[in-house]
């Protein structure tokens, strides 16, 4: 988001290039007194998260409960993450499919457990970052923070049951064809020798549901293009 142009506070705290506690402090207190209010206003913390590379936990709270309260329950539909809202996010928070960053990476996990539905295009997209670590040429937010493993290891099992908390049902994972595709493909990338023993458990409790089948690099999250924010009255 280079370019961006900040107002006050923020412009002072861009400045610095660093966000300690009173720059959050000032932020609530001036910029954001009512929380997040709009687009422009979460476009305004992502820029500031890519222009002040030094920060503290503090930030990290900040950023994720902030646009969390906003996506889900301050803007149309309220209560819920519809397509329009999640393709917003995952053309703001990734490159090339990737998810720049692990606190980019985190709101996209804490908005999928505070609401109570989300599109499966949002579920696959997370699932995805699995795969991308998993490639030749491995990128993305999960693969920096990853620990190297040919199989998929503890660690993996637990990013994944984040995203799939809700779709285990008596034992049957139940998912769409797209988010199981995508488990299929992270399931032929990885190696099988080095799988925690638990992964072979997971992937046979899949249970296909039977909704419309969507190719797995063909949905909405990967048109990189469309820079624009929902409708306006999705903000109403």
């Amino acid at each position: 988001m280079s370019g961006f142009r900040f107002s006050f506070p923020a412009c002072v705290t861009a400045g610095k290039g660093r966000i300690d506690a009173d720059d959050i402090l000032m932020l609530r207190r001036y910029a954001f007194p009512e929380g997040i209010g709009s687009f422009d206003d979460a476009l305004t913390l992502f820029a500031l998260n890519e222009e002040c590379r030094e920060h503290g936990p503090e930030w990290a709270s900040y950023f994720v409960e902030s646009l969390t309260m906003f996506l889900v329950h301050d803007c149309a539909p309220r209560g819920i993450v519809d397509e329009a809202k999640a393709g917003w996010l995952m053309r703001t928070i990734a490159t090339d499919c990737a998810v720049r960053s692990p606190l980019e990476l985190e709101l996209l996990l804490h908005v999928m457990e505070v609401a109570p539905e989300v599109p499966e295009s949002l579920s696959a997209f997370a699932l995805d970052q699995v795969r991308l670590a998993l490639q030749v040429d491995a990128c993305g937010a999960y693969h920096a923070i990853r620990p190297a493993s040919p199989g998929i290891a503890r660690h993996d099992l637990a990013y994944i049951w984040r995203v799939l908390r809700s779709a285990l049902d008596r034992g049957r994972l139940m998912l769409s064809p797209l988010e199981a595709v995508v488990l299929r493909e992270i399931d032929g990338l990885a190696d099988a020798s080095a799988h925690h023993p638990a992964w072979r458990e997971m992937i046979e409790a899949i249970v296909t549901l039977d909704r419309p089948r969507r190719a797995l690099r063909s949905a909405p999250w990967l048109i990189t293009n469309d820079v624009h924010p929902p409708s306006e009255e999705l903000a109403a």
